[in-house]
C-alpha cells in the first residue's frame, strides 16, 4: 500500500525556519513587509519541506461565488442548535457571506471526506461544533480554510474558536445552591464524552466539593427530553431540593416527571435550574430557571474572525470566551 504523503503546513516551515508562522504568510503574500534575512530563512525552509504555498489575497476571496462559510452542526434534532443557527445565519448574512449547512452525527469526527464535496466551491471558512481530525486541520491550513470552534475549545493551536465558557456556568450555578443552603442536590449529565457537559458539570461538582455537608446524586440525560425524565426517575428523592440539569432539554423532561409523579413543588420545595436558555424555556408551561448562552454574541464574534482572517494575511488564531448569566424564572425562588 502505498503511503500517503503528509501535507507541509506553514507552522512546519516557520519550525524549521526559526521564525513565527505569520513570517511565513508575509513571505509568500505579494507586498508583504519582511526582511531580506528572514525572508531567505523561510525560503530555505519551504525548499527543504517541498512546501507549496496558497497565496490567496483578501481581493481574490472576496468574489461573489467565494464567500462561502461552511456551518458544520451536530444534534441537530436538538433545540438548541436550530437556534444557533438562526443567529449565525443573521451574523454572516449582514456579513455578506453565504452559508452552507453540514450535519454530524453524534460523536462523528469531522474529516476530509465529509466536506470534500463542498471544497470546489472555494469554502473560505468552516464554523464547527464538531471535533475535527488534525489532517482535516491541516488540510484546511494548507488551503487557507479558516477554522472555527464553535462553542467549543479543542486546545488546537492553529485554529479559533468561540465558546461559553461553559466551566463558569456551572460554577453559578452551584453558587446559587451554596447561597440557598441546599444540602441534597441532583446533577444530570449529558452524554459520556461530551465537551460541553463535562465542562459545566466540572464547573458545578468543583464548587460543591469543598462543602461536606452536601450530598450529590447524578445520573446521565444524554441531552434528551426523554433522557432528563428517566435520569429524574433515578436520582428523586423525598429529601432532594434542588436539581440541576446540563442542558434545557433535560431540564424539561426533569420538571414534566416531577409534576406527573411527585408531589414536590417547584420551587418551594425543589429547585430546578437548566443550561442554554433556549426560547422554550420561557414558556409559560416552564418558565425554567437557566444559564442563558449569548449566542448572537457569539454568531456576530464568528463572522468578526472571518473578515479579519479576510483582511490580515498575518491573521493568528484567537480563542474568544465569553460569559453566561442565570436568567431566574419560576423554578427558583
Amino acid at each position: 500500500m502505498k503511503k500517503t504523503e503528509k501535507i507541509v503546513t506553514s507552522l512546519d516551515v516557520a519550525k524549521l525556519a526559526g521564525v513565527s508562522q505569520s513570517a511565513v504568510s508575509r513571505c509568500f503574500t505579494k507586498g508583504a513587509s519582511i526582511s531580506s534575512r528572514t525572508k531567505l530563512r523561510v525560503l530555505e525552509a519551504a525548499r527543504k519541506l517541498k512546501y507549496k504555498a496558497t497565496n490567496i489575497s483578501s481581493t481574490s476571496i472576496s468574489n461573489d461565488d467565494s464567500g462561502l462559510v461552511a456551518v458544520i452542526l451536530p444534534y441537530v434534532t436538538s433545540r438548541y442548535y436550530p437556534e444557533v443557527l438562526i443567529e449565525l445565519h443573521e451574523a454572516l448574512r449582514n456579513g455578506g457571506f453565504r452559508i452552507l449547512l453540514v450535519t454530524t452525527d453524534d460523536g462523528e469526527e469531522l474529516d476530509e471526506k465529509l466536506i470534500q464535496p463542498y471544497l470546489k466551491e472555494k469554502l473560505i471558512a468552516i464554523i464547527s461544533a464538531t471535533k475535527p481530525t488534525d489532517k482535516f486541520v491541516e488540510s484546511c491550513n494548507h488551503k487557507r480554510i479558516q477554522f472555527i470552534a464553535y462553542n467549543r475549545s479543542w486546545n488546537i493551536p492553529t485554529i479559533s474558536s468561540v465558546a461559553c465558557d461553559h466551566r463558569n456556568g456551572g460554577e453559578i450555578v452551584a453558587n446559587y445552591f451554596i447561597e440557598k443552603k441546599h444540602i441534597n442536590i441532583g446533577l444530570i449529565e449529558g452524554p459520556k464524552g461530551s465537551f460541553v457537559s463535562d465542562e459545566r458539570c466540572i464547573g458545578f461538582k468543583n464548587s460543591l466539593k469543598n462543602n461536606k455537608k452536601i450530598k450529590l446524586i447524578t445520573a446521565k440525560g444524554f441531552f434528551t427530553y426523554e433522557g432528563g425524565y428517566q435520569a429524574t426517575e433515578k436520582i428523586f428523592n423525598k429529601n432532594i431540593s434542588a436539581i440541576f440539569c446540563a442542558d434545557d432539554t433535560m431540564a424539561f423532561g426533569c420538571l414534566d416527571y416531577i409534576k406527573k409523579n411527585t408531589s414536590a413543588k417547584t420551587p418551594s420545595n425543589l429547585e430546578v435550574i437548566g443550561y442554554d436558555d433556549i426560547s422554550m424555556s420561557s414558556w409559560e408551561s416552564y418558565n425554567l430557571t437557566t444559564v442563558r448562552q449569548p449566542i448572537r454574541q457569539m454568531s456576530k464574534l464568528a463572522t468578526q474572525l472571518i473578515n479579519e482572517f479576510i483582511k490580515d494575511p498575518d491573521f493568528e488564531p484567537i480563542n474568544h470566551i465569553v460569559q453566561g448569566r442565570l436568567i431566574k424564572r419560576k423554578t427558583t425562588k
